[in-house]
Formats: structure tokens, C-alpha cells, sequence
């Protein structure tokens, strides 16, 4: 997992998919100032990389979850990785709605899910975690074993893994902050100050200020 961590991140910062602007933020959709910013979008844009995304999220499962019987992914943002994924491992698939819809049917699942299959989510990139854990909640209500979480990117915060760990959540990155951190200053795209600001935001994202 190590040099797949290493591989990923350099990959992903090549491509300009995961930017970085300590002294004038990104805001998130939460509200959150970040130094930092992964477009993993970028991803599905680039065949070579579409591809090796796609095999190693495959790889990761086949091995740490042979028993698998369906791949769900978090609507919206995961449901092309997480198509990917199930074709390449010719498994079933899902997508997961955090919360109900509002019309329709007002499913939170869409596809065919049955009581007692065994499930790994498919996500895009790890931040507060929320989403996965209402993906995880509706999946064990709905009768189903989740076996893990496999995404391309975590920010690694600490109250997100202690959140997963809370709710018996295993989750596995092809690549996670402190590693495309390092390889982003040893490429020179941060400075050390840099590094500083960004790691100073990181060990407590909800309360960082610029």
C-alpha cells in the first residue's frame, strides 16, 4: 500500500487535480476556509489515469474484500469510479443517496439491494466523512453487511477517523494527505512555510482561520 500511496499521489499532482493556496483559501461547500483543494473530477478526464484508479480501487477490494457481492457509491460524486469499479470486478452496483430523496420513489438506494449481501462503498475523497456514514447508516438499516470504505483521496482529518472508527468503519485510501503533502513539497509546488500553514489546518480543519 505504501508505494501504491506514493504512485497515486504523485499521479494526482501532476495532473493538477489536488491545488494548494494556504494565503488565499478555497471555501468549501460546508463553509470550511481550506488551503487546499482535490478536483479528483479531474480524474475521469484522463483515460490513463481513469484507468489506474479504476484498477487499483479494483485491486484494493479484490484483495481486502474477495467476499464482496455488490460495490455502492456515494451519490453523487462516486457513482462513475464506483461503475468503474464494479465492471472491472464484474460485481453489482449501487449508488447511495446521504439522505432521501424528496420525489419519486424518495429512495436512498438506487439499484437492486438485498438483506445479508455484503457491500464495499466506493467514495471519491475522504473529508468530514459525513457522507459515508449516512451511506453506511442506510446500508446496515437496509439489512446489508458493509465490509469497508475504498476512496482515491484522504484528507486524513482526526476527528473524521475517530468518527469512522466510532461507527466500526474500515477505510482505505489509494493515497491520503500526509503523503501528497511530502511529495508536494519535495516537487516544489509548496514552500515549508507553506507546509506549516497547511498542516496547522489540517489537524483541525473546522476551526482554522487564514
Amino acid at each position: 500500500m505504501k508505494i501504491l500511496r506514493e504512485l497515486t499521489a504523485v499521479r494526482l499532482l501532476q495532473m493538477r487535480a489536488i491545488k494548494f493556496q494556504p494565503h488565499n483559501p478555497f471555501v468549501w461547500g460546508n463553509g470550511w476556509n481550506a488551503p487546499m483543494y482535490c478536483d479528483d473530477r479531474k480524474v475521469l478526464s484522463y483515460p490513463k489515469m481513469r484507468d489506474f484508479v479504476r484498477l487499483e480501487l479494483a485491486r484494493v477490494i479484490s484483495e481486502m474484500y474477495p467476499d464482496a457481492d455488490v460495490v455502492a457509491g456515494v451519490a453523487i460524486n462516486a457513482i462513475a469510479h464506483g461503475v468503474l469499479v464494479a465492471e472491472q470486478l464484474s460485481l453489482p452496483f449501487v449508488y447511495v443517496h446521504p439522505i432521501p430523496k424528496d420525489h419519486g420513489l424518495e429512495n436512498q438506494i438506487e439499484g437492486d439491494l438485498r438483506p445479508r449481501q455484503s457491500v464495499v462503498v466506493v467514495e471519491n475523497q475522504v473529508n468530514t466523512g459525513e457522507n459515508i456514514l449516512k451511506v453506511v447508516e442506510a446500508l446496515r438499516r437496509n439489512g446489508c453487511k458493509v465490509l469497508g470504505v475504498v476512496t482515491i483521496f484522504d484528507y486524513a482529518f482526526p476527528e473524521t477517523r475517530e468518527k469512522l472508527e466510532d461507527m466500526d468503519v474500515i477505510l482505505t485510501p489509494l493515497t491520503n494527505f500526509e503523503t501528497v503533502l511530502r511529495h508536494a513539497k519535495a516537487m516544489d509546488i509548496v514552500s515549508d512555510e507553506e507546509c506549516e500553514v497547511i498542516e496547522k489546518w489540517q489537524a483541525n480543519p473546522s476551526k482554522w482561520k487564514k
